[in-house]
């Protein structure tokens, strides 16, 4: 499916998890047959033959049902999957699909003869499928020790661990690629980096009402109004449940305002910074590759002494990765692939970096990098989703 940062691979499972968390915007469901729906109890989720949840409690126009719920991309996989024709599905209330595909959803039969309710999710989701199914892949990696197939990959030989972690992360590289390349299609540099930053700055959280702010308020605009005002903007957009404070949406906006108060054409400077970077050809290890072209210095001379250390490491090395690295390619600055991949990792989870290690593919000679996170959490959305 194509995602804000590329095509990206996505399974019912991402589905089902976002009906048992009801992480949706539940305050106006209405089936498709115009009924209203509350949701009282999601159902348990059922990981063996039947339908996805089995004892749902919900209310349709006021009345309340009990019964199982199924999940499904497409309408038609209810036929696809020959649920018509299988007893296990006379309970099933309510159909859940994520879009309507081409065509209007139509109700599903029961092999009863009785048609349930059908709900299409898309117009109710809170984030981008792309964000709920990295979110999937975080919380698994947080289960290294229970997933079988962690197991296989730690068996494998070295050169197989790395040859698939290093295949993964090209494809992570490309996929950024071509959305950079999209963007600029419809976008001049300074107003992609614009975009690009305060996407990043909402983390895959509040990255659409950062976007929406973005495409609201320009550069010029931003410096006139307060981070009160632009928070205002999005009002019922933010996702706060679970967000620490570092993280919030309004102290973001703010060290974007604190930003371009130092530098209020950054995107201009950043592209001269960008342009400076010693050119590395050959392959080069991680440690080896850092030092050749004093990257730290680098790092510091824009982080620290242009941007005034605003912005946190961490969050500044996701702003170059997911960004502006592959803003520059696209724009024919020169191929950053090399630095996209041995630069220092942005916000990845521990769970990931400790993955990495016990596979054998970190150590005191090869540090944790960009190239072998990305590889990594990429095989993670790929298998454990």
């Amino acid at each position: 499916m194509q995602g804000l940062y590329g095509p990206y691979t996505l399974t019912e499972r991402v589905l089902q998890r976002i009906w048992l968390k009801q992480d949706l915007c539940a305050a106006d469901l209405r089936t498709v047959s115009g009924k209203q729906l509350r949701v009282l109890n999601s159902g348990r989720w059922n990981l063996l033959g039947g339908p996805d949840f089995k004892g749902a409690r919900l209310e349709l126009d006021g009345d309340e049902c009990l019964g199982d719920v199924e999940v499904h991309f497409n309408w038609r996989d209810w036929y696809a999957h020959g649920h018509e024709l299988n007893p296990e599905f006379n309970q099933v209330i309510l159909h859940v699909v994520l879009h309507h595909g081409a065509v209007k959803p139509k109700a599903v039969d029961l092999l009863s003869g009785q048609s349930p309710e059908t709900l299409v999710l898309m117009p109710y989701l809170e984030q981008d499928l792309e964000a709920y199914a990295t979110e999937l892949a975080l919380l698994e990696m947080e289960q290294l020790d229970e997933l079988e197939w962690v197991s296989r990959f730690r068996s494998c030989p070295l050169s197989v661990r790395w040859s698939l972690i290093h295949s993964h992360a090209t494809k992570r590289w490309q996929q950024k690629l071509g959305y950079a390349q999209r963007r600029l299609e419809r976008q001049e540099w300074s107003v992609a980096c614009h975009q690009s930053c305060l996407e990043v700055l909402g983390y895959h959280r509040n990255r659409e009402p950062m976007a929406r702010i973005a495409g609201q308020f320009s550069l010029e605009e931003f410096v006139n109004l307060t981070a009160e005002e632009l928070y205002a903007s999005q009002a019922g957009r933010w996702r706060l449940q679970g967000t620490r404070p570092a993280n919030h949406p309004k102290l973001r906006i703010q060290q974007y305002q604190q930003v371009l108060a130092r530098l209020p054409n950054w995107p201009v400077e950043v592209l001269e910074w960008l342009r400076a970077l010693p050119v590395l050809e050959g392959a080069y290890g991680t440690r080896q590759y850092r030092q050749t072209v004093d990257l730290r210095r680098w790092i510091d001379a824009l982080r620290v002494e242009r941007f005034g250390g605003v912005i946190s490491s961490s969050r500044f090395n996701t702003l170059i990765l997911d960004a502006l690295l592959p803003l520059a390619t696209a724009a024919g600055v020169r191929d950053f692939q090399g630095y996209w991949f041995h630069w220092p990792a942005g916000d990845l989870p521990d769970s990931l970096r400790r993955f990495l290690k016990h596979a054998g593919l970190t150590s005191a000679k090869q540090p944790m990098c960009n190239g072998l996170g990305q590889g990594a959490l990429s095989l993670f959305i790929h298998q454990g989703s």
